[in-house]
């Protein structure tokens, strides 16, 4: 999809972020709009509202008409056990993740926590770049500054047991109406990301 171009080039102006820190297009950087993909409805409940934990629940934030890219993203493992894997690699780049549409916008959503497992390549130098980089934008029907969408960027620091992070967007205070959500990839290190768990924050 073209849009996946448009949202690389876009949010390649926020490269410089501090962990677990957001931030939004705005000032004078180009604005940034979503563009709509196909829509992607979801096939099953999930257990909790906008908990995604299962490989059932998982599996539509993989194999939906605008996931994907040149980056491998696989859905691995059972039950509980599954995780979204993502595996960059030396001269590959460009992958997103889009969720589920809601029939109803997730009301007054404060940004996504993610459960993840991040490891660089063993044979990158110890001097190489050990984070991983991503960013996620918000389609909401309430943007603070339309019709910019919000963003949100995070620097996951390695980690081989599920680790915590909480990703808000940082220069607005108010919840949004959220639509859907992309995951997308900021920076590119070698290595293995693997998520296994997302849920919206309230």
């Amino acid at each position: 999809m073209d849009g996946r171009r448009s949202l690389h080039t876009r949010f390649a102006g926020c490269a410089a972020v501090l962990l677990l820190t957001g931030c939004e297009a705005g000032g004078g950087a180009q604005p940034f709009v979503v563009v709509p993909g196909p829509a992607v409805p979801s096939p099953v409940p999930t257990a909790a509202p906008y908990v995604w934990d299962t490989r059932e629940e998982l599996d539509i934030w993989v194999n939906n008409p605008v996931s994907g890219g040149r980056v491998p993203v696989s859905l691995v493992g059972d039950g509980r056990d599954a995780v979204i894997q993502i595996v960059p690699k030396l001269g590959l780049d460009g992958w997103t993740l889009r969720g589920p549409d809601f029939t109803v916008p997730a009301r007054g959503i404060r940004g996504v926590r993610i459960w993840y497992r991040w490891q660089t390549d063993p044979t990158l130098p110890r001097s190489a770049v050990q984070t991983f980089s991503m960013s996620v934008s918000f389609e909401a029907t309430n943007p603070p500054r339309p019709p910019e969408q919000p963003q949100a960027f995070v620097q996951l620091q390695p980690a081989s047991e599920p680790t915590e992070a909480n990703i808000q967007p940082g220069s607005f205070r108010d919840p949004l109406d959220v639509k859907y959500l992309y995951f997308h990839q900021s920076s590119s290190n070698p290595g293995v990301l693997e998520i296994d768990r997302i849920e919206l924050v309230q």
